[in-house]
Parts: C-alpha cells; structure tokens; sequence
C-alpha cells in the first residue's frame, strides 16, 4: 500500500489538477445559453418587469445573474469584462459547495470516496460552460438544498434553520426550471417519513421538518407572485392572460403523445449504443463469477462494470467526435443506483439519499423531458445528481470489491470530464470541434473581454460592440434567429432591450409583432441583422421594415461576422 505521506501528496495533484482545469474554463469558450441567462438578469437591472416586458420563457432563472451583473456594475460602472466576473463569482461557490458536500459525507464515505464524489461534482457542469444558465442553476441550487436536508435528517433533526435555507435553494432551483417543482412532493414526503422514523417533534402528526419545507416554499412563492403582479398593477387577469401568452410558443407546441413517440424512436439508438458496453461487462462478470471472485451481490457489481465500461466507451467518442453530447452512461449510472437503492433499503443512510436526492432528481427529469425539445440521449445532463446519489449508496456498501467499483466508477467520470473539457472546444450550436481544429481567439472588448472563444464567436463579440458603440443610452433590438445575449451589454451597459426575448430561435414568431403593440414604451433606436443569418427570419424583418420607419442602413463587419445596421425614427407613417 502506498504510504499515507504519498497518499496526500497524490490527492494534493489531484485536486490542484481538478483546479487548474476549471480555472482555464473561466477563460475559454462562448455558447449563447449562458449568455442568454446574463441578458436576462440585464434586463432585470435596467428595469424591465418579468412578464410584463420580459416575454422569454426561461425568465424565472433571471435573479441570481441579475444580482451579479447589478454588483459588477455597482463596483466598476461597466460591463467591460463581466462574464469573466460572472464565472469567476460561479466557480467559487461551485467550489464552496463542493466542500461542503465532501464535509457531509466524509464521515460515511471516507476521505476517498468523498473526495472523488466532491471532485467530479466540481468538474460537472450540466452545459459544460461555468456560468448560471437556467439548467445550471436548477442543478446546483438542487444539489445545495439537498446537502440542508441531508444534514439536517441524519444529524437529529437538530437545526430547522437548515431546512429553510434548503426550501429557499429549491425554490430557486423551480425558478430556474419550473418543470423541477414535481421534486417537491417527494422532498415533503421524506422529510415526513424520515422526520417519523426518527423521532423528530411533531405539530398536528407532522414532523417539524416537513411543516418548514412547506411554509418557507409558501412564502417565497407568495412573495414571488406579489412582486411579478405588482408589474401588472396587481390585475391578475392581465397577468394570467400574459404567462398564456409567453407559454404559448409554437416550437413547445406538441402533445404529452407525440413527445412519447418521438422519445420512443430516439430510444432504439441510446440502446444500440449501449451493446458494447453491457457485452463487454457481461463477459467479464462471467469470467469473476467462474472464479468465484463473487458469490454474492451479483447484479450490484455487473450494473457497476457497465457503468464504467459506458462511461469510457463516451471517453472514446467524445475525443473521436469532438463532440461534448456524449452522455449516455449516465442512465446506466441511474439504473445501478436503482438496484442498489432497493437491495440497501434497510442499510442506515440509504433512505435519506433516496427521498432528498435520488427520487426528487427522477420526478425532475420526468416532467422535464416531457416539455423539453431536446433529444432523448441530450436530456441525459438532467439524470446526473439521481446518478450520483446511487454511487454514493454504492460507496456505503459492506463488500471492499464493491466499494471499489464505485470508486472506479467515480473515477471513470472524472477522467471523462477532464478528457472532455480538455480536448473538446465549446461552440454555438455545440459542434464538434477541438482543440487541434479549432484555435481560441481572444475577445478583446464587451462583455466577454478577457476570453478566448472560436473564431467565429470571437468575431461576432468584437463585431457587436463595433456596431452599437455609436448607441449608447439608446434601446436595441436583435432580429437575429441566434441572438447573442452580449449584445444588449455592450456600449458599457447602457442600452436597454427593445424586444420581446433575448432568447434564440423566434424564427419570425408572431407573438414578437404582438409585442409593440402591447409594450408601446419599447419601441427600438437601432435593429441589427446578422448576414450570416441562419434561422427563418424573413417575415419578422418584413414587418419591421414595413412598420418602423428606417432613416439609416449600413454594414458592420469584423473578420467573419458581418451585421447590418438599421437606424429607427419610431414608427413608420
């Protein structure tokens, strides 16, 4: 055995290599997605009222960018140089969290294990990219009300506080994605199981944790309501009618069937692409169980070698294909965390993993793969916490062999994650591109200063504040079907949004020409085209070049990106 001086030192290089490789990620790569969730809380800064301006359907996850970009802009009176600040501010608090859970398990796992679980939650972000999108938000906020609950349940139900700063983080986390609020019931329903089995003092039959969980939510959802009706003057029916309105968008316009068909056909090529894998770790079990390596536990350690064998078969093809989608072992994760959950249910510590982490994480993933667009084999990121609370029941288990098969488990995440963020290079549209093919450029202006992008992303950020320099203090809107949320901070933040959403994709949607109608005070100074435009746009522009009266066109390019300009004097006559 390695003596315990050279085992610190290898941790040390572990972690200080964990580190080293989120750092570079605060200064490399450029997706719409986040950016889209720093608009959001930009325009919550500059006034805008959800629902009442804010038409975008993601405009829940606004609060916690809007509190950074009002921070940074407090301190240093631009946005010069703010998503650097943004991810820098995330990543600390993704490495505080991270802390904390290795403090919470350290106990019942052991240094090892806690520390490789805390270690692949560090490198883990659900869009790969460090700052707060709408799914990056759901997940942490998720994972910091479950660590409040976790403690609270398996320390004696000592501290009641905690369960109100975990209501708080999961009603952040359904703002983030409401789709997420079908955790709650599960949540109540084991903090009331477990406050039960427990002990823990009772009001009217129910356990005093379950009575925080429920009030605190109340309130922070009272609280919530008041302030977006105030927006409305306090008219609930104006209200009601704008969230149908926002909620109506055609690109979601499908039924609870047709999604499952459509989910059901996708289903048949995640399968064929596990067949390798689960042959793989079918010959080998039968090779240990000929040799009687394990008489017991069988199906726990076959499930486990599958998950390892499809996490580095997603290695292989991630560096094959340059692709950053490769995410197919983690429903193979989650199916292992199935079996042991049930064969552990009598074991200590198993139940609360279960209803406060596993559980709600499913009922999540249900609803929102239901609502979501994305493909079957790309809503998989939403399965990674249910996946990681059955490793760590995994972690817990009494046979050595198996305890060892989820560290290697864990291990095999963690070089999937360092392969990926190291080779893969993040683009828009999340093309397969690499570090070999594609060369980072640095953004020298905007917002995104101090980051190296593709050249196409870097092209497009020098090329947006070359255009709306000339405006500052006037409001602008983006006809472009992939819209870059950067664009509304650039002139060091002093444009306002003129549009119904910062969102990509309206594709010439109607509910935009709606907009003005119903928001007449957001009425542009400056349009920008993108000719490079690469989404169906051309109805939208007709109806604004047919009712805005145009003084002024011209073109702005730099290097690949080329926007055209259109200077507005109100409507046209």
């Amino acid at each position: 055995m390695m003596p315990k001086r050279g085992v610190r030192i290898a941790w040390g290089v572990l972690v200080a290599a964990c580190v080293l490789v989120m750092v570079r990620q605060v200064f490399v790569g450029l997706e719409i997605d986040e950016v889209y969730a720093l608009s959001l809380g930009f325009r919550l800064v500059q006034g805008d009222r959800l629902f009442a301006q804010m038409w975008e359907p993601h405009q829940l996850c606004a609060l916690p960018p809007a509190l950074l970009v009002w921070l940074y802009r407090a301190v240093t009176g631009t946005t010069t140089g703010l998503l650097v600040f943004v991810r820098v501010v995330t990543l600390a608090c993704k490495a505080a969290m991270c802390w904390v859970f290795y403090r919470e398990f350290r106990r019942d796992l052991g240094r090892g294990g806690a520390g490789l679980a805390a270690l692949v939650l560090f490198l883990y972000a659900p869009k790969w990219f460090v700052g707060p999108d709408y799914i990056g938000q759901q997940f942490y906020f998720t994972v910091a009300a479950f660590l409040c609950f976790h403690h609270y349940v398996t320390r004696g139900f000592r501290r009641p506080w905690l369960v109100a700063v975990g209501a708080v983080c999961a009603c952040f986390s359904f703002l983030a994605y409401p789709q997420s609020v079908a955790a709650f019931p599960f949540l109540w329903l084991g903090l009331f199981l477990m406050g039960r089995r427990g002990g823990e003092r009772r009001l009217a039959g129910v356990p005093r944790g379950a009575w925080v969980l429920l009030a605190t939510c109340a309130v922070c959802g009272g609280a919530f309501l008041l302030w977006a009706l105030q927006g409305f003057g306090f008219d609930v029916g104006a209200f009601l009618a704008r969230v149908k309105l926002i909620l109506d968008d055609p690109q979601y316009g499908f039924t609870a069937a047709e999604r499952l068909v459509q989910l059901g056909q996708q289903a048949l090529s995640v399968l064929q692409g596990w067949r390798w894998s689960l042959a793989a770790a079918l010959l080998l079990c039968a090779y240990l169980y000929r040799r009687k390596a394990f008489a017991r536990d069988r199906m726990a350690l076959l499930l486990g070698v599958w998950t390892i064998l499809a996490t580095l078969q997603c290695t292989l093809r991630a560096v094959k294909d340059s692709s950053l989608d490769e995410r197919q072992f983690v429903p193979v994760a989650v199916l292992a965390g199935a079996w042991v959950f049930w064969r552990a249910r009598r074991k200590p510590g198993t139940a609360a993993l279960f209803w406060l982490g596993y559980l709600p994480g499913l009922a999540a993933y249900v609803l929102i793969v239901r609502s979501s667009v994305l493909g079957l084999p790309a809503t998989f990121l939403y399965l990674t916490w249910p996946a990681l609370c059955g490793l760590l029941v995994l972690l817990r288990w009494d046979t050595l062999a198996l305890r060892r098969v989820a560290m290697a488990c864990l291990g095999a995440m963690l070089v999937f994650l360092t392969v990926c963020r190291l080779w893969c290079v993040q683009t828009t549209g999340w093309k397969p591109a690499n570090i070999t093919d594609t060369p980072l450029v640095p953004i020298e202006t905007g917002p995104a200063k101090g980051i190296r992008a593709d050249e196409k992303a870097a092209d497009m950020q020098e090329c947006l504040y070359e255009a709306l320099e000339p405006f500052a203090g006037q409001a602008v809107l983006q006809a472009i079907g992939e819209q870059n949320g950067l664009g509304f901070l650039m002139a060091d933040g002093t444009l306002t949004v003129a549009q119904a959403s910062v969102i990509s994709g309206t594709d010439s949607d109607p509910r935009f020409e709606d907009y003005y109608t119903l928001v007449p005070d957001k009425l542009p100074d400056v349009i920008l085209y993108d000719d490079a435009e690469v989404r169906d746009m051309a109805q939208f522009h007709a109806w604004l070049e047919e009712n805005f009266a145009i003084t002024d066109r011209y073109t702005v390019t730099h290097g690949t990106a080329s926007l055209q300009v259109l200077v507005v004097d109100g409507w046209a006559q």
